[in-house]
């Protein structure tokens, strides 16, 4: 294993764990709980449901998409492509905090959005998962980038096995933050303060974001492709 790899790969998946759609999200169902009087148990239960469900479905895009490239032996072409795509879309991050009110940004659609409302309102397990599974997909956009680059690393640098236990890790640091959140906000108070905050930040945490990821896709473009 290498080391450098290693530390990169847990690197990118804290960076990408600032995704304020996938912390957005818990903070207010979280806040549903509390506002329904929702037993500590309950939210307990119901809290890791949607952090299990969000690392599950965001490990499958993942490991699908590996597996593609490893199947069609297109490593070097994939890079070339998601390098560019990533220059595209820390631009296009870069756009959405200088020009907030222009349309088509990198966030959950106000039609998304209502769809994960219906079933958080539900607050059932069965819900919850789906839940999950919603904003992992909705909320790609927001984050997607950082993953998108770790994945043209892996399938340039290491087997696809190897690479499936990087992205174990990778998805296990992505939620490790969501856990830390939940175990902090199950104070309705708390809950509150770190709701507003998450909203006033979320434009800078896409910001930062997003030059990261313009940084990722040049280095993706104009090293590893050569």
């Amino acid at each position: 294993m290498s080391h450098s790899l290693f530390y990169l790969v847990v690197s990118a998946g804290l960076l990408d764990s600032f995704n304020p759609c996938a912390i957005a999200i818990l903070l207010i169902f979280i806040a549903l709980m509390l506002t329904l009087k929702k037993d500590r148990k309950t939210i307990i239960i119901l809290g890791l449901t949607y952090i299990f469900s969000v690392y599950i479905t965001y490990l499958a895009i993942g490991v699908g998409l590996l597996r593609a490239i490893n199947l069609f032996s297109i490593p070097k072409i994939f890079t070339q492509i998601i390098g560019w795509l990533l220059v595209f879309w820390g631009l296009w991050s870069v756009k959405d905090y200088l020009f907030p009110k222009l349309p088509f940004r990198l966030s959950i659609s106000l039609s998304g959005r209502q769809i994960i409302a219906q079933y958080a309102q539900k607050v059932t397990i069965p819900a919850t998962l789906v839940m999950g599974f919603l904003v992992a997909i909705f909320g790609f956009p927001c984050t997607g980038g950082i993953y998108l680059a770790t994945l043209a690393l892996l399938s340039v640098k290491e087997t696809y096995f190897k690479g499936i236990f990087y992205l174990l890790l990778y998805n296990l640091m992505f939620v490790l933050p969501l856990i830390l959140i939940f175990a902090a906000t199950t104070n309705r108070l708390v809950a509150e303060k770190i709701i507003n905050l998450n909203e006033k930040n979320s434009p800078l945490f896409r910001l930062i974001i997003g030059l990261i990821t313009l940084a990722m896709g040049l280095i993706l473009v104009l090293w590893l492709t050569k």
